[in-house]
């Protein structure tokens, strides 16, 4: 099955525009097997989305903040591993999810269009007051 890993969020905030740029990376590695599927048809969809971490009590606490546009593979170039990027420039309000220290961090989820089954990955939490 084919795997995420080196998932990384960066952000970088721009105050006087109050703006954030967050950049997702990862690598994308496919089996030998699903190489030659991709060939044939195969086909895989990778999604992105930011998320604010909520610890607590609740039994799915973290919050839902943007979604990428999704990439598909096989692209143009088809390779194992893949890397891939995800850029968006926002509002520093998108990501001000709670009180005090926000929590952000990235979700990937790379999904098997013929079979359905999917595979996540989640970067590293970034802390900071937006």
């Amino acid at each position: 099955m084919a795997n995420i890993t080196n998932a990384q969020l960066i952000i970088t905030e721009d105050s006087d525009k109050k703006t954030a740029r967050c950049v997702v990376n990862a690598k994308v590695f496919f089996t030998a097997y699903e190489m030659r599927e991709m060939r044939e048809g195969l086909k895989f969809v990778l999604h992105c989305s930011l998320w604010g971490e909520d610890l607590g009590m609740w039994l799915n606490p973290d919050d839902f903040l943007y979604s990428y546009g999704s990439k598909h593979f096989p692209d143009a170039t088809p390779t194992s591993p893949e890397s891939v990027v995800f850029d968006v420039t926002v509002g520093v309000g998108l990501l001000n999810e709670d009180w005090g220290t926000d929590e952000v961090y990235g979700l990937l989820t790379l999904k098997n269009l013929y079979t359905g089954n999917k595979v996540k990955a989640k970067t590293n939490v970034v802390k900071r007051k937006f």
